[in-house]
């Protein structure tokens, strides 16, 4: 896919400078799709970006930019998400039962499950029995599972493993 400004072969198509804006603030500068789309000037921002996010050619840019982001930063989703599970299972293991929600909020935000909104707040947890954590933590990975989008490269078809919060309950006692 050739990038805005590039030469392009004859009856293929590039993206236009709003929407590589779109994108550019969107995976750069870490914007919900609707900011990215009002930055980049779109007039109904919740309604465009929608559709640049549908939009085939948008896509595979979008891809490209990622894959780009990946081999520069040696990051991927799938090893953010993987490590903030490990996290979360070990703070929840070590009783540090704020740092496990913690980091199960950050994996839904990694995920795209959570995006700015705010399920547990500090104050609140100290307030909340053992019980209450629990069911919180089993909720969010009870949403997150049901919403939860197979983002692995084809040629890498590994799977995070997804361990329900009521299992490590059981460890833990025995």
């Amino acid at each position: 896919m050739p990038k805005v400004g590039e030469q392009v072969a004859k009856g293929e198509k590039r993206l236009t400078p709003p929407q590589q804006k779109f994108l550019d603030n969107y995976i750069h500068k870490d914007m919900t799709q609707t900011a990215a789309a009002r930055e980049a000037g779109y007039k109904n921002a919740n309604v465009s970006a929608v559709q640049l996010l549908n939009n085939p050619k948008v896509k595979e840019r979008m891809e490209e930019m990622r894959l780009e982001l990946e081999a520069k930063y040696g990051v991927s989703i799938t090893k953010s998400v993987r490590d903030m599970q490990r996290l979360r299972d070990e703070a929840w293991q070590e009783g540090n039962f704020g740092a496990a929600i913690k980091a199960e909020e950050l994996r839904l935000k990694v995920t795209g499950l959570m995006v700015a909104r705010s399920h547990v707040t500090h104050e609140h947890v100290d307030n909340l029995s053992r019980e209450q954590i629990v069911e919180q933590l089993q909720e969010f990975m009870d949403r997150a599972k049901n919403r939860m989008i197979d983002v692995t490269p084809a040629e890498n078809p590994t799977e995070p493993e997804q361990n329900p919060i009521t299992e490590y309950n059981q460890q833990a006692a025995e």
